[in-house]
């Protein structure tokens, strides 16, 4: 017998099931949510159905393409050779989407950067002003650190930025150069260690992360990285290597990867990403918005949210049939799971 446990579960449980009960679960029109799970799950082997939220969880603004960096891991330093990938999110499509946001749920996560580095754009605090001054809650970015010097470490604070990650994969010079083609380690660890102080000072319930990108030239460093970093921010990331779909690959790790017995992938019920140019897509590894699923200049978030493409793209997975090509050759779906940890 061979298959994950979840799947060989499932196909006991609905061997097992008598046909009379089957007949009787057919007939009967689930009310709840735990009777239709039951229904699912013996009759179809669907191992269970989430919960769909009003409003995407997070959004994720794509503020600009570009990056200051060319790291090994990151699609971006093959993509930007690529002239239409580069580009910036214009004020109107940013201001809609924010909009909509403080509108319909102003608890959504909203991360104004995807594939590029947020403060490269000289006017990143505007749009943080703008989102916090229209009620929204929680607004985030993510930077690798280098440009996070003290006059745009105060824009952003007073600007009212509750969270921030930075990435560091390194706990040396010699590994940062490595993996970040950068000698800049030390500024980007007094850059950050500077910014936790600041930002706390100005508003204690600041947050800030760091993470680390699990490597082949860097996974030596992870326990140090972790004691160096705990007593200092508030979370630290350990994070799977991704291949976004074949874009990246860590010394021929991903070759042999295929899907038996796939979960369902998280991003399609807790995310939506917006592309720089207003395309919205599913997927963050769809990073040049080939595979979107709306356009954000016609259509709204909520309608592409519910919207019969999504629809469509939830059932599949629920299903285990992963019917979009996209989705079909995924090889980092072991990294994306549910808890948002490596699957054990």
């Amino acid at each position: 017998m061979s298959g994950s446990i979840e799947h060989i579960i499932s196909k006991s449980v609905k061997s097992m099931v008598p046909a009379s009960v089957k007949d009787t679960l057919r007939k009967l029109k689930p009310r709840t949510r735990l009777q239709k799970d039951l229904e699912l799950f013996v009759l179809d082997g669907i191992r269970f159905t989430p919960p769909l939220a009003d409003f995407p969880p997070m959004v994720m603004l794509d503020t600009t393409t570009r990056c200051n960096l060319t790291c090994g891991h990151c699609p971006n330093s093959v993509l930007s050779k690529d002239a239409g990938f580069l580009g910036d999110m214009s004020d109107e499509i940013a201001h809609k989407v924010l909009d909509e946001i403080a509108r319909e749920a102003p608890n959504t996560l909203t991360r104004l950067f995807d594939g590029g580095e947020p403060l490269v754009r000289k006017d990143i605090h505007k749009l943080i002003r703008f989102a916090t001054e229209r009620g929204i809650r929680t607004v985030s970015i993510n930077t690798n650190g280098t440009m996070l010097v003290k006059k745009r470490r105060m824009e952003i604070i007073e600007a009212g930025l509750q969270h921030i990650e930075v990435s560091l994969d390194a706990t040396t010079p010699e590994t940062f150069l490595k993996i970040r083609e950068s000698p800049l380690f030390d500024r980007v660890v007094e850059n950050t260690l500077a910014y936790v102080e600041e930002s706390k000072a100005f508003n204690p319930k600041n947050r800030v992360t760091v993470s680390f990108v699990l490597q082949t030239d860097n996974r030596h460093e992870v326990e140090a990285f972790k004691s160096f970093w705990e007593d200092k921010v508030d979370k630290v990331y350990i994070r799977e290597y991704h291949q976004h779909n074949n874009y990246m690959d860590d010394h021929g790790l991903f070759k042999n990867h295929g899907n038996p017995d796939r979960h369902p992938c998280p991003f399609l019920w807790d995310r939506i990403i917006v592309f720089h140019d207003g395309r919205v897509r599913f997927c963050e590894f769809d990073w040049k918005a080939d595979h979107a699923i709306g356009d954000i200049s016609r259509q709204t978030l909520k309608e592409i949210w519910h919207g019969e493409a999504y629809r469509n793209l939830r059932e599949s997975h629920v299903r285990g049939t992963f019917c979009h090509d996209f989705c079909r050759e995924c090889t980092d779906w072991r990294q994306v799971n549910w808890d948002g940890n490596r699957k054990k």
